[in-house]
């Protein structure tokens, strides 16, 4: 007799189940052949493992033979069946997924407002009530649908990154990380090493129904309403009324409801039908193998659960119940707004397409002009004051700008090119309130570009005195004329020679001030 040892693994997807046994089987010998091993002996020692939650998994079943013998080969597992139809039934809404871009006929770096306008032009020569081509209804649920995914940011996003994957239900590429009843994720791309041995049938449902965003196990949907979309606009003011505030009245566009039908998209005396898709439940479900149960917003009626019949579509919105408006908004724009701030009026959007959801808002973008006398910091304000040199030196008052008007500043004498003085209060007041800011003025001396023969003179002679210069006597000096040529003022420079320092200074400095009017 000899050993037959059978090792028996699942696939690496399943995880790692290894069985062993051995088996007598008789030796072989020249005289006869040996007998089969019987089918039911064998099949005794043979275990498949399989899922009861999941789809057909086939399992590798690798041998090791002592001794070579017969073995009988059978089918591999099959999923159960009811007469001929398997037990797995998908709506149409597990297709496929088209490209968003290519259905509404736009390229991919297309603007919002690009996309809305493709879509409402194409939701209106292929509305079902208004368009009676048999694939009529199939393209403007295809037009629905990418423009649903265009439309929100986040989505869009996903699709330019995930592809096709991420236009299924609620897709969220995170909810491998969120979702129950794995210990370590999945290896390679995903956290962790591995499944945890706790797995259950609620935890795959909430798996399932985080990735697709549908409803297992008979659980009921999540419907949220839609909401409307979001207006943005721009609006330009002056540097002065942004630091004080004021109002402005912006035009806008916005979907609203259609005032003939009051948005049910039914002409006067027509009714809605029951959606013959869905029964009027506003969804389809599939069933997977397993007992798992997935609804979806039904194709037809998008939701709705009622259609509107043929001939029964208002004229004016074309059955789509929303229309185009223009109106006028009047924006009040709060005192300390800056350059770029957005303010949100509320309820001021387009309407939902479909539903009653809520109202989108205005969003109104601020454009402030520069200004030519201040600098703003946040809610501080810099200002350059532009003094002669005069008052630089002896002090003075210097007229200022605010934005309460002009005031008078009194400066100290000597005072330096770039110093600054801060009036409090003189700033902006914050946009959501709070304390004014602070004025900072900072001076500039301005230097004469011409002087007069008289100007010269005490400037020279206080130029002589600071570097401390000697001078002969007045009486034995003799003036001396300097011819200079200055294309500037055409001056001619005379030097005068002091007969004492101590009296030179008393009399330059009375000459300044009688110069100055002091």
């Amino acid at each position: 007799m000899a050993k037959l040892v059978t090792q028996i693994s699942k696939g690496a997807n399943d995880g790692v189940h290894t069985s062993k046994f051995s088996l007598e089987v008789p030796s072989r010998t020249s005289s006869s052949m040996p007998p089969r091993l019987p089918p039911q002996g064998f099949s005794s020692f043979i275990a498949f493992y399989s899922c009861s939650r999941s789809n057909t998994r086939s399992c590798t079943r690798s041998f090791s033979l002592l001794r070579s013998r017969c073995l009988f080969n059978y089918p591999p597992h099959k999923p159960r069946r009811i007469g001929d139809k398997r037990l797995l039934h998908a709506t149409s809404s597990l297709s496929a997924p088209k490209n968003p871009y290519q259905a509404l006929g736009v390229a991919s770096d297309a603007t919002a407002a690009e996309i809305k306008k493709a879509y409402f032009a194409l939701a209106r020569k292929y509305h079902p009530d208004t368009n009676p081509d048999k694939g009529a209804q199939d393209k403007f649920v295809e037009i629905q649908e990418a423009y649903d995914t265009l439309k929100d940011e986040k989505k869009r996003a996903a699709f330019d990154k995930f592809g096709s994957a991420s236009q299924q239900p609620g897709f969220d590429p995170n909810a491998f990380g969120r979702a129950g009843g794995f210990e370590g994720g999945f290896p390679g791309g995903f956290p962790g090493g591995g499944f945890s041995g706790s797995f259950n049938h609620g935890q795959a449902g909430d798996l399932f129904e985080q990735l697709f965003g549908g409803s297992f196990g008979g659980r009921t949907v999540r419907n949220e309403m839609s909401r409307g979309e979001n207006i943005e606009t721009a609006v330009n003011i002056s540097f002065m009324e942004a630091c004080k505030g004021t109002t402005k009245t912006v035009n806008v566009s916005p979907v609203t409801s259609c005032g003939t039908c009051s948005g049910t998209g039914l002409k006067q005396g027509a009714k809605r039908t029951t959606c013959t898709a869905c029964g009027g439940s506003g969804t389809q479900t599939f069933v997977i193998s397993g007992g798992f149960q997935m609804a979806n917003t039904c194709r037809s009626c998008a939701g709705v659960g009622s259609t509107i019949p043929r001939g029964g579509q208002c004229a004016p919105c074309g059955g789509v119940g929303r229309v185009k408006t223009s109106k006028k908004v009047q924006v009040i724009i709060p005192a300390g707004v800056e350059d770029g701030m957005s303010l949100r009026v509320s309820k001021a959007g387009d309407a939902p397409i479909s539903g009653k959801g809520p109202t989108g808002d205005l969003l109104v973008r601020i454009r402030v002009a520069p200004s030519k006398l201040f600098v703003r910091q946040g809610s501080h304000l810099h200002h350059e004051a532009r003094i002669p040199m005069h008052t630089a030196l002896l002090g003075g008052k210097v007229r200022v700008p605010t934005l309460d008007g002009d005031v008078d500043v009194r400066i100290p004498g000597g005072t330096q090119q770039g110093e600054e003085m801060v009036l409090k209060g003189r700033g902006v007041p914050p946009p959501y309130g709070g304390d004014k800011g602070d004025l900072f003025v900072s001076f500039s001396v301005a230097l004469p570009r011409s002087l007069t023969k008289r100007q010269r003179e005490l400037i020279q002679q206080y130029a002589d005195d600071v570097e401390g210069r000697s001078q002969p006597s007045e009486t034995a000096s003799q003036e001396k004329k300097v011819s200079q040529d200055d294309s500037d003022n055409g001056t001619e420079l005379f030097i005068h020679h002091s007969p004492s320092l101590g009296g030179w200074i008393s009399r330059t400095w009375q000459g300044i001030k009688r110069l100055i009017g002091f």
